[in-house]
């Protein structure tokens, strides 16, 4: 341990809800013996750690951030060294998981993920009592708790807590969004130099159509009051089948894509350690008034001066819930699920019980070149009848006469088959690939054959047939795992 507070110039330490870690910035004076021998030259390390503490007369000594350097810059002409050092949370944001969490907290989901990685977590880290039944597949640790904070919004049977994670002396915790900072109140003409406030209607939107796989309009949402206030801005949103095992709330989705008067505020002045992303102030200032809570913040020392500034979003004490008018107009149709779970075809194939290979070459023999019963459309037919001779859960798709890719896709979650996001490093033999329509839709499913190729259907030429490149088929979104199960 070294204190090397003589030769720092200034510091900035800042936050952001879009920036998992905190970063301390900070400027050292530097110099060669070649250039100044009475100067006694520092030199930190990369990945050495910095500790950072601050005192005033209000309060004793603290420690308020401590981390490892992660970069540094020598500027010859200015006699600096300049480095950025992060936080633990660094090490959460860049490394990626794989992990099955089956009827957890999301509490005890924050802390499998810590322990994977070996960074503590604290011991009074709240209570978010959110259930989670998720597949983090190949995703960053961050990435979880944006995933988890959603979930956890959407609760309302356990308050609709939103959160964010920070590391706090060390260890990872969760604030609840806008817990209000204890005992301190920014005011003008004591702590607060001044603040900003801009209101903006760039972003609205205040009508949404809902319209179906046939382009009919099935209802309508409307901000009748913010339409007469500013007028009319119109989004299309598609909405979307039933998937197997799962339910599709489109009135929810079509309702989020409304977007109202966005407002932003600002405030700088005399700077509070206290008052970092994800807590809650009290301001009482000329335009500002009320509790608000920290997107971002950005403290700067220099001088043995601590400044502060912080960008805000009001927090009424009752929330402002507008009044949504709702159109009912038709009954959805979906291509897909007119096509549904229904038994169309002969279902005598195999049993699942080969290997890959020898199972893939029997449902090539047995189908290759084969018009399906369902004709240009029957792409999930022909995954199911090739892919039952060595995948189990192929085999009870097809005998229970599953034809529709939504549906394929939907059985694999129910089942416990892994769906990951396409990557084309953790494609296997026997795998299927699924491809987005233009709609945004599960719309066209084949087997991989573990050369770059794949057996699929093919709607121009009406058969089933063995292409060298899958990329023929458009834009691979998912891939189903079927290779194991």
């Amino acid at each position: 341990m070294k204190d090397i507070t003589p030769y720092v110039i200034d510091v900035e330490w800042n936050g952001d809800i879009d920036q998992a870690a905190r970063k301390l910035s900070f400027k050292l004076a530097y110099n060669t013996a070649v250039k100044d021998v009475n100067f006694p030259a520092l030199i930190l390390k990369m990945g050495g750690f910095i500790y950072a503490y601050y005192e005033d007369d209000t309060q004793p000594k603290v420690m308020f951030f401590s981390g490892r350097i992660f970069f540094e810059k020598r500027n010859t002409s200015g006699f600096t060294f300049e480095y950025v050092a992060y936080d633990d949370l660094i090490y959460l944001a860049k490394s990626k998981i794989q992990l099955n969490f089956q009827n957890v907290t999301i509490t005890d989901a924050i802390k499998t993920i810590c322990s994977e990685i070996g960074i503590e977590v604290s011991e009074s880290i709240p209570s978010l009592p959110t259930v989670i039944n998720y597949l983090a597949d190949g995703k960053s640790c961050t990435e979880m708790f944006k995933i988890f904070n959603e979930k956890s919004k959407a609760d309302t049977t356990n308050g609709s807590i939103e959160f964010t994670v920070l590391c706090i002396e060390d260890k990872i915790t969760a604030v609840k969004k806008g817990e209000l900072i204890a005992d301190y109140t920014a005011t003008d003409g004591v702590n607060i130099e001044h603040t900003e406030h801009s209101q903006s209607i760039e972003d609205m939107v205040n009508r949404i159509k809902a319209v179906d796989d046939v382009g009919n309009i099935c209802q309508v949402f409307t901000i009748n009051d913010d339409v007469t206030h500013y007028g009319m801005i119109q989004d299309i949103y598609k909405m979307q089948p039933a998937k197997q095992g799962e339910s599709v709330d489109n009135v929810k989705a079509a309702k989020a894509m409304l977007k109202r008067l966005k407002e932003d505020s600002s405030l700088e002045g005399i700077g509070n350690i206290q008052c970092i992303t994800g807590y809650g102030i009290t301001i009482q200032e000329e335009q500002l008034k009320g509790n608000f809570f920290i997107k971002s913040d950005d403290h700067k020392f220099q001088n043995n001066v601590h400044t502060m500034s912080l960008t805000l979003e009001y927090m009424p004490e009752t929330k402002e819930e507008p009044e949504i008018e709702q159109q009912d107009l038709a009954a959805p149709v979906f291509k897909s699920a007119s096509q549904g779970r229904k038994k169309t075809y002969n279902t005598a194939t195999g049993g699942g019980d080969l290997n890959i290979s020898a199972g893939m070459q029997a449902g090539w023999n047995a189908w290759g070149y084969q018009t399906m019963d369902n004709g240009t459309e029957g792409c999930c037919e022909a995954a199911t009848k090739v892919g039952s001779y060595y995948s189990p859960f192929l085999a009870d798709e097809c005998n229970n006469g599953v034809v529709s890719v939504p549906t394929l896709v939907g059985d694999a979650n129910a089942a416990g088959v892994p769906v990951i996001d396409f990557d084309a490093s953790q494609l296997e033999e026997g795998d299927c690939i699924v491809y987005y329509t233009s709609e945004g839709a599960d719309g066209h499913v084949t087997i991989y054959d573990g050369n770059g190729g794949y057996i699929g259907n093919s709607s121009s030429q009406n058969m089933v047939v063995h292409s060298g490149d899958y990329s023929d088929c458009g834009t691979p979104m998912r891939i189903i795992k079927t290779s194991h199960y």
